[in-house]
């Protein structure tokens, strides 16, 4: 798909003199060009032109020759390929990018001089790994999986020598030694699945099996790994894959909701207070200005206008500019600023969806938890 190195770039990417599209549109396998699906990708390229007359004539170029080849582009792939597309272009800088997304996305058509990237970083949110361990005293199943798929890493099997019934002396050497080859076989597996997560850096770990051995093997994991210990579950050694990768979304689903919960409970704790916490757009964005933001939250389907310096690029909702004093332009959708900014300095984004929407929106349907006072 993508990764985050990739998103950083497309984030980064900006271009004061030429305009960049960014386009996203769903796509159904075998969909044929019916007249109700030409008519929606053209209206959405007629609404990106109706700005035109404010481009320079280099601009109009470009963006035509973008847009005729997003439209060739739309009608070969929407009946090869299911799930979403997204393509950045701008031709005046040989700016083409191209990517098949696992779900749908769209339809969506900006031009802008600054890519436009919240559809990408809800969909990198949403498919970040997760990693399942699932253990036995003999043998140990681990998997990276996400709701795109399952990949079953490693197969663990070590050789663990069964109970012995004899008594006296020699059963407590035995078990010694079972107990031992146990212990040595659960190290394997918690270092195997720190090599994995220092390769893949999956965001959540649950882990399976037995109460038992689950409450045993975790005392073998890197403290990294104990931080990212979501929760463990029973599950059989002869699960399939599919099996696992069900199970574990399901208790990540309940888990996200409860997560978002508890942030919203938190930012609210944090306004009231007035310490470190931002509710709404303009203070979520003066925060987000100063480098103050650890987490923001913002409702999945929450959007509204504002305004960027034209001089110092700051997002603000006023002009000219509380920072610099410069004029500014308006901008269609603040929130998809907001977002890739938010992303550019590394913090956490909860996209909140579900019930946790109506009690956001009570606070402005977006809000930060601060890393430090202003």
């Amino acid at each position: 798909m993508f990764d985050k190195g990739e998103l950083t770039e497309l984030a980064n990417y900006r271009d004061d003199e030429n305009l960049i599209c960014s386009f996203y549109y769903p796509l159904e396998k075998g969909e044929p060009a019916e007249e109700g699906s030409t008519i929606r990708l053209k209206n959405l390229i007629n609404e990106a032109q109706a700005a035109r007359e404010d481009w320079t004539s280099g601009q109009v170029k470009s963006v035509a020759d973008d847009l005729a080849r997003i439209e060739r582009l739309v009608m070969e792939e929407r009946v090869l390929t299911k799930g979403g597309l997204a393509v950045f272009a701008c031709s005046a800088t040989d700016l083409w990018k191209v990517y098949h997304l696992p779900d749908k996305a769209g339809p969506l058509l900006a031009v802008d001089h600054a890519t436009w990237m919240r559809p990408m970083i809800e969909l990198l949110n949403r498919h970040k790994w997760y990693c399942t361990v699932l253990v036995g005293k003999g043998r140990a199943r681990i998997f990276l999986l996400n709701p795109a798929g399952v990949e079953e890493r490693s197969d663990i099997f070590s050789v663990v020598p069964g109970r012995h019934d004899q008594g006296g002396w020699a059963q407590a050497r035995y078990q010694r030694h079972h107990d031992d080859r146990v212990m040595h076989h659960l190290k394997e597996t918690a270092d195997e699945t720190f090599s994995l997560f220092q390769e893949k850096e999956f965001r959540r770990l649950f882990v399976a099996g037995t109460e038992e051995l689950v409450s045993e093997f975790v005392e073998y994991l890197h403290s990294y790994l104990r931080d990212r210990l979501a929760g463990t579950f029973p599950m059989e050694m002869i699960s399939s894959p599919k099996e696992v990768q069900e199970q574990t979304l399901t208790i990540a689903s309940e888990l996200r909701e409860t997560y978002d919960s508890e942030a919203i409970d938190k930012l609210r704790g944090e306004v009231h207070t007035g310490n470190l916490g931002a509710a709404g757009l303009e203070d979520t964005v003066h925060a987000l200005q100063k480098g103050q933001v650890l987490m923001l939250l913002v409702n999945e389907d929450f959007s509204a206008p504002g305004q960027r310096c034209t001089s110092c690029g700051s997002l603000c909702l006023m002009d000219p500019c509380p920072f610099c004093g410069a004029t500014t332009e308006v901008l269609e959708d603040t929130v998809e600023n907001v977002v890739s900014q938010a992303f550019l300095q590394n913090c956490e984004i909860r996209f909140v969806r579900g019930s946790n929407k109506e009690r956001l929106a009570e606070l402005g349907s977006i809000g930060a938890l601060l890393r430090f006072a202003g």
